[in-house]
């Protein structure tokens, strides 16, 4: 007599002391192997990414000494002023430490990756069909997140091509503040008020960096209609000299200051206009170191700067 196919009783009984054994094995043989070669395939990830990791810092590190090297050796404009070449030197480790970070997480990214493809192809799941999977899913996403593979593809761009590295102080027309970290979808900059705005790459149109050459110190001067403006061309001429020639300030000041001649009038003021040319990011200080060595020196000279103007209203 046949046994009744729906007799489920041999499967839900206790199983055997030599089934049990077989199952304890069979354990054993899997950690033996493939458990081993999992912990292996995880550790060597861990190693080879700080590996990576390190020569990637490294590599740019080098890349940042043979480019000081380079400008030294040639005569270049870098080699004559050393304030230019020391704001060339900190351009460049800016640089190198943005795709540093950047290159590192790409790298570990597609370490483990590889690592966990690795750890399932032991766990026994077959990974071609995974992978086609992954193929079919990432073509449907690309086609989803156009958005997001604009933004990847501008920062690169903006990585490769420096156009902004951390620590700039940039006008990326969202937000203006100091670049705190640059990844492949967005960059984040603080603004001045301790705000942190994130702007997605593909979404900045213009940046303007305050961070790169040199930057100007623009003091425009209001001055009463009545005053000499040969004697206003004297303290101002005096005034800019002291401030080149003061220890304090020299090393912020790149070049002679640039005193315009009038360049509004109307009934009561006319206007001059100081440019002094500055290191990155030091206009600021500059401009307001100048204005008050102007006041002072136009209160010194009786020279007096333009009232407002205030215009009477006529009730009917």
């Amino acid at each position: 007599m046949l046994d009744d196919p729906l007799d489920l009783g041999p499967l839900l009984s206790s199983p055997t002391t030599d089934e049990a054994l077989t199952l304890m094995d069979q354990l054993l043989r899997w950690l033996v192997t493939s458990g081993i070669k999992i912990v292996i395939i995880a550790v060597a990830a861990g190693v080879l990414s700080v590996l990576v990791g390190w020569l990637l810092r490294r590599f740019f590190r080098t890349m940042v000494q043979s480019g000081t090297k380079i400008s030294t050796m040639t005569g270049t404009v870098i080699r004559r002023d050393p304030r230019t070449q020391k704001a060339a030197q900190a351009r460049r480790e800016q640089r190198a430490q943005t795709l540093s970070n950047v290159a590192r997480n790409i790298a570990h990214v597609m370490i483990w990756a590889i690592a966990t493809m690795m750890i399932l192809s032991e766990i026994g799941v077959n990974i071609a069909p995974v992978i086609a999977s992954l193929g079919v899913v990432g073509l449907a996403a690309g086609i989803g997140a156009q958005t997001i593979i604009k933004d990847v593809v501008a920062g690169v761009v903006m990585l490769f091509e420096d156009i902004v590295a951390v620590g700039d102080w940039v006008d990326i027309e969202y937000a203006e503040g100091t670049v705190e970290s640059i990844n492949l979808r967005a960059t984040q900059v603080r603004g001045i008020d301790g705000v942190l705005w994130t702007v997605r790459n593909g979404e900045i149109i213009r940046v303007g960096n305050y961070a790169r050459g040199f930057s100007n110190a623009v003091v425009v001067l209001d001055i009463d209609a009545a005053a000499d403006d040969d004697q206003v061309t004297t303290v101002l001429e005096s005034v800019t000299a002291e401030l080149a020639a003061d220890p304090a300030w020299n090393d912020q000041i790149l070049a002679a200051a640039d005193i315009t001649g009038m360049l509004a009038v109307d009934a009561n003021r006319y206007q001059r206009r100081v440019t002094v040319q500055t290191p990155p990011g030091q206009q600021w200080g500059v401009e307001r170191e100048l204005r008050a060595r102007i006041r002072d020196g136009f209160a010194a000279a009786d020279i007096a700067f333009a009232m407002p103007r205030f215009v009477e209203t006529v009730q009917k």
